[in-house]
């Protein structure tokens, strides 16, 4: 885990959505989806759940959202 996976991961948390979190971090959709990707696989967890309107959080990405925020506070 890095902390633009983490970064990638927190913001689209936030606004439950790939595209906001992009636009937030001035980077691409693309880019933002595949660092989340790769923070899931390398936790072997399923952090967001994806549908048609945005996502929501597992109770594994719940817990890593609230510890996430905290590290990225103190970076």
């Amino acid at each position: 885990m890095d902390l633009k996976q983490l970064e990638c991961f927190v913001r689209v948390a936030e606004f439950g959505s790939f595209t906001k979190a992009a636009a937030v971090l001035n980077i691409s959709q693309s880019v933002v989806s595949r660092q989340v990707r790769q923070l899931e696989v390398e936790l072997q967890e399923h952090l967001l759940m994806r549908n048609g309107r945005g996502v929501l959080l597992t109770g594994s990405g719940q817990r890593l959202f609230e510890h996430g925020k905290g590290i990225l506070r103190q970076v």
